[in-house]
């Protein structure tokens, strides 16, 4: 026969074990409330265009950028490497640029370079499409070169 003790101790065991199991419960059921979806906007991204996006000022000028502003990296520079580095991206209907990332790897720091490269150029003329400005993915390649051979063009 049971004691008066050990009824007392199994209900308050009991007891404990309810408590637990609701305090999970409620605790799941704020946990859903509290993170409601987020509302996703789905823009088409085009990769042919009646315009594609350019650069402002065209070729010339996209040349005369990355002249300027092409750091190229020192691992690479010492062992003297060079790579052509390609990078995809999103120009949006703003100009503003997105969603960088390089689609080679060659590794010595030109992927890393070619994507600041591309972060920091700055808004490009959006891509056409029935003569509104439209999100377009393409790419870009980039070169490193150490110099420029005989007869090139600075």
């Amino acid at each position: 026969m049971l004691r008066y003790s050990q009824v007392k101790k199994y209900y308050s065991m009991k007891r404990l074990f309810v408590m637990i199991v609701l305090f999970f419960i409620t605790s799941q059921l704020n946990a859903q409330q509290a993170t409601a979806p987020a509302k996703v906007i789905m823009d088409t991204v085009y990769t042919i265009a009646d315009t594609p996006p350019a650069y402002p000022g065209g070729n010339d000028a996209w040349n005369k950028y990355l002249k300027k502003n092409l750091k190229y990296p020192k691992k690479a520079w010492w062992e003297e490497l060079e790579s052509d580095v390609v990078v995809e991206f999103i120009v949006r209907k703003d100009g503003s640029i997105t969603d960088i990332k390089h689609l080679t790897v060659f590794g010595w720091g030109f992927e890393e370079e070619a994507v600041r490269l591309i972060k920091a150029s700055g808004k490009w003329n959006p891509a056409m499409k029935n003569g509104k400005p439209v999100d377009y993915k393409g790419t870009v390649k980039i070169p490193f070169r150490l110099r420029t051979s005989k007869g090139e063009k600075d």
